[in-house]
């Protein structure tokens, strides 16, 4: 587990003056398990009998738990630091809690500072759920079950064609969206995709019961699948055949691209997916094109 954090913040404070307010702000930033949180003035902080020690101890404890840390830093220096820290003695007396450690005694003494009467809005309490991250820092946490398996056909499956360099006459790619069960490739004008240059009947695209869109080679078909006559190969997302003087791409929406719901493909990174939950079955199932 690693943050990589770049946010800059700004806070309006009221004054005692009426309708002007006085603008702190500041910078989380993380690259890894520190995270360091600067800001430019001391109000945003409390004074020591407002601070809640006992949020404070429970928050540092569960930071120190996930070897997390994050430093606090104030205008002229570390204020202190929570989490995954060795503490000094000066952080166990004024936290008291075996996960925070005081910055120099100068920086740190202006934090804990009483300063006479606060605003509402600097008023600095630990919420009891003090971090959204918190929940997954536990260990053995199980991820709830990912799918893609969608509506029948859903995911607009669609084959993008084009020629190849040598026979390109300088248009656009065209798209086929795939609208039934099946559909071949090839010369014959009677074919759902009709492509000069090719046999008659060059390849066959059809949907199967577990709606897997699956390329049968009729002849001799390049690209990803590397395909022999007769050879059967499931189609995902970014698969390219070529076929003589032609080159196809077939794409498929990821919600509805099966057995990919982490990205990749074949070849890629990331080409070997974990298993997911098919509702059709009713089985954890793993992709099958790999």
């Amino acid at each position: 587990m690693r943050f990589d954090i770049d946010l800059t913040f700004a806070v309006d404070q009221p004054t005692d003056r009426p309708g002007f307010s006085r603008r702190s702000s500041g910078t989380i930033k993380a690259a890894g398990k520190t995270i360091h949180l600067k800001v430019d003035s001391y109000s945003l902080f409390p004074s020591i009998k407002q601070l809640d020690r006992r949020a404070l101890n429970d928050f540092a404890t569960k930071l120190k738990k996930a070897g997390v840390k994050i430093v606090v830093d104030g205008p002229e220096g570390t204020l202190l630091t929570l989490g995954d820290v060795k503490p000094n003695f000066s952080g166990r007396i004024a936290s008291r809690s075996g996960a925070v450690r005081l910055g120099s005694l100068p920086d740190a003494s202006k934090l804990f500072r009483g300063r006479g009467k606060r605003t509402g809005a600097e008023s600095f309490k630990i919420p009891a759920t003090p971090f959204p991250l918190l929940p997954t820092f536990r260990k053995n946490y199980r991820l709830r079950a990912t799918t893609t398996h969608y509506a029948d056909g859903g995911g607009r499956p669609r084959l993008i064609f084009v020629q190849d360099s040598e026979s390109w006459d300088g248009k656009a790619p065209k798209v086929l969206n795939i609208m039934g069960d099946s559909i071949e490739i090839g010369s014959a004008p009677e074919n759902g995709l009709t492509l000069p240059g090719l046999e008659p009947v060059h390849a066959r695209i059809t949907r199967n019961d577990l709606d897997e869109f699956v390329v049968e080679a009729v002849g001799r078909v390049g690209g990803s699948a590397g395909l022999k006559p007769g050879d059967r190969y499931t189609l995902r997302s970014g698969a390219r055949m070529e076929l003589n003087g032609w080159r196809l791409v077939f794409y498929r929406e990821e919600y509805a691209d099966h057995g990919r719901p982490f990205g990749g493909r074949n070849g890629g990174e990331l080409a070997v997916q974990r298993p997911q939950y098919n509702p059709r079955t009713g089985n954890i199932e793993r992709d099958s094109s790999v």
